[in-house]
């Protein structure tokens, strides 16, 4: 069965006139009832709900949808910025939609499995009822992918006392190898059945979610096919404890915990480890396979504790992703030499036309890396200046790639460069992009195309010239 993904207005153009006017003898109409069906379940839930008015064969196909996506912010977030002294009742007002909503199409779902249940809004421990009774029927339908997106995206700072509780009974009633359904007042009633839907589970997201360490442990002993766990402001999680071979768990993601201490890994397969948040204890035994590590200041600075794990050779980390929000802050911290890096990604708060040379005795730690990547998120107006730095000599022997991203042509982008150009013995190829780099965003740096343009012609007049024979340059 091959997936095609196809807007709703698609479907939409087949309605004229009476809504149920619809030409059977279309491309669509012919393909089997699986392949609609597998069309269908590439679309948000409320899009695929609007082909039911396309026949009568078409009623109910959406019903049939393996994947439920229910994100819908952008009508709260609108509403909220727009008339903000009415914001608590719109909130509930919007809240108490977005909920029937979910409900209603859990009621008309005829599919036996589904493989992703997504609930993306603003919701808190207020809405327990119902994002309880979500969590059950998703995993009573066999869920592969669950994720709860419970973020408050127009707010910067979240409380995470609002946050809705992970209900630790119902992990206890499927670890007892049976789910008793509870009466629903919206969600139909499921056949009494033994149901082990929790160990179908590859993806869990839980963002805005409190969950404590009891829950993680029986999820990830239930759960055998798990792959992906992602965890995001939750203030009960005190110590994570990943062991044991047979789990399959191979990334990981901890963001933002503020009561977090530790951070345990033993014989474990995981391949990928994220961690943003306070200083805390890591502690690693027999992760052979662990090759990328993402985290930040704050993170794990205090006490070095990963990278002096790192240098000892207990990792053999391939690939290391730092995110340096405060550079002055922290450029006086060492860092141990870390030999098995090979690719090493920063991500930097740049400020005016401040020096990034900085940057480099990061590059300089790891004596065998082949690629380095920085990415200058501005944090203030982008300034030139007539500062120039002395660049220090260190050749980089294995160096071959390096990406310098948020590009304007300033003093402070031009030394990097050359240094690089300068101690990068087997440099092969250079990329200058112009785009600005903000958290997860990638936008011009300036809003007038004009400007997007200069920075280009910039980098090409300072690079072009002098980039040696057979180094390639990329200018974004």
């Amino acid at each position: 069965i091959f997936v095609v993904k196809v807007k709703a207005d698609i479907f939409r153009v087949f309605i004229k006139g009476d809504r149920h006017d619809f030409n059977s003898d279309d491309f669509l109409s012919r393909l089997p009832d699986e392949v609609l069906v597998s069309i269908l379940s590439g679309l948000p839930i409320k899009d695929a709900a609007v082909t039911s008015q396309l026949s009568r064969r078409w009623r109910y196909l959406w019903c049939q949808a393996v994947r439920l996506d229910f994100e819908d912010n952008k009508r709260l977030d609108d509403n909220i910025v727009a008339q903000p002294k009415l914001r608590p009742k719109l909130r509930l007002l919007e809240r108490n939609k977005y909920i029937n909503r979910v409900n209603r199409v859990i009621r008309q779902h005829r599919s036996a499995m589904i493989e992703e249940f997504k609930i993306c809004f603003d919701l808190d421990k207020y809405c327990k009822g119902s994002i309880s009774k979500w969590i059950e029927f998703a995993l009573s339908k066999n869920v592969q992918k669950l994720e709860l997106d419970l973020i408050d995206k127009s707010q910067m700072c979240s409380d995470p006392a609002l946050n809705f509780v992970f209900p630790n009974k119902i992990l206890d009633r499927i670890s007892g190898s049976s789910l008793k359904r509870q009466s629903y007042s919206t969600v139909p009633r499921m056949p009494s059945t033994k149901v082990m839907g929790i160990k179908f589970l590859k993806v869990l997201i839980l963002k805005c979610v409190n969950i404590n360490d009891e829950a993680i442990s029986k999820i990830l002993v239930s759960c055998r096919l798990l792959e992906h766990l992602t965890i995001h402001e939750s203030e009960q999680l005190v110590n994570v404890k990943i062991s044991g071979q047979q789990l399959k768990l191979i990334n990981l993601q901890i963001t933002y915990c503020p009561l977090l201490e530790s951070i345990e890994i033993c014989d474990s397969n995981l391949a990928y480890l994220c961690y943003y948040g306070l200083a805390i204890n890591f502690k690693f035994n027999k992760v052979l396979e662990l090759n990328k590590i993402s985290t930040g200041e704050g993170s794990t600075w205090n006490e070095n504790t990963l990278f002096q794990q790192i240098s000892s050779g207990s990792l053999y980390l391939k690939v290391l992703e730092l995110t340096i929000y405060y550079p002055k802050q922290n450029m006086h911290l060492s860092l141990p030499e870390l030999p098995c890096v090979k690719q090493l990604i920063l991500s930097v708060g740049a400020w005016e036309d401040s020096t990034l040379l900085e940057f480099t005795w990061l590059a300089r730690a790891c004596p065998n890396l082949h690629k380095f990547v920085i990415q200058m998120m501005w944090m203030a107006t982008i300034k030139r200046t007539n500062r120039f730095m002395y660049m220090v000599k260190h050749p980089h022997q294995h160096l071959e790639v390096v990406e310098i991203g948020g590009y304007y042509g300033r003093n402070s982008d031009l030394e990097l460069a050359l240094y690089f150009i300068e101690n990068g013995i087997a440099l092969k190829k250079m990329v200058i992009d112009t785009y600005e780099y903000h958290l997860t965003s990638r936008t011009p740096i300036a809003t007038e195309t004009l400007e997007v343009t200069a920075a280009r012609f910039l980098a090409q007049n300072q690079l072009a010239s002098i980039m040696p024979h057979g180094v390639k340059l990329v200018i974004l």
